[in-house]
């Protein structure tokens, strides 16, 4: 199995073994050794699929935090118990299921693949909250009054719930925005029309 197809398998299958509902369930996800991970801690304390997330986001963060710690998980000369133990000692407060998860993937020799299967995981929670992540640049700074309009518009635009809004300033926009999401972009700037008049003179 590749390792894009493995880690697209493992957040597929981390993500249905505690998805809130039966709903949006990936029909075609083999969960092989991952159904076995279940490993609840009570009824009352079962970690959610968002819980999962944030542990996964929090893995990912140390990973890729230094250049010395991502050599480390990606080297095979070192055990995959070697780095399940780092893990766990630098987490020891992550639920049971979670590191369940990791000696799966530790078993597999896949320790190295948490960063890629953090992200794949995240966007899998994205759709299922029907949230969509907008990054806006604009010339000027956004005055606060914008700010409920703004989310409105947006969601009319993206048919979504949930917006997640990065706003980055670019002055050579001139005025205007540009508006990008799921791989879709509004060119809405002087910038672009300012150039269009230029190249029609």
């Amino acid at each position: 199995m590749s390792s894009k197809k493995s880690i697209t398998t493992y957040a597929k299958a981390l993500f249905q073994n505690f998805k809130v509902s039966n709903s949006n369930v990936p029909k075609e996800v083999d969960l092989s050794d991952i159904g076995k991970i279940i490993l609840r801690e009570a009824k009352t304390k079962s970690p959610d699929v968002f819980f999962l997330g944030e542990e996964l986001l929090l893995v990912r963060a140390l990973i890729l935090s230094s250049k010395s710690i991502n050599e480390f998980f990606q080297n095979p000369t070192y055990s995959e118990h070697q780095k399940l133990d780092v893990l766990f000692s630098i987490f020891p407060g992550l639920t049971l299921s979670f590191q369940s998860f990791l000696k799966v993937l530790a078993e597999k020799s896949h320790l190295s693949l948490l960063p890629e299967i953090s992200l794949e995981y995240t966007k899998i929670l994205v759709n299922f909250r029907n949230s969509t992540d907008v990054k806006i640049y604009v010339a000027n700074g956004l005055k606060e009054n914008y700010g409920v309009l703004l989310l409105n518009t947006l969601r009319t635009v993206t048919n979504s719930k949930e917006i997640i809004v990065s706003a980055f300033y670019n002055p050579k926009l001139l005025g205007g925005f540009i508006l990008e999401y799921n791989s879709k972009s509004i060119d809405a700037s002087i910038l672009k029309e300012f150039s269009f008049f230029l190249t029609e003179g």
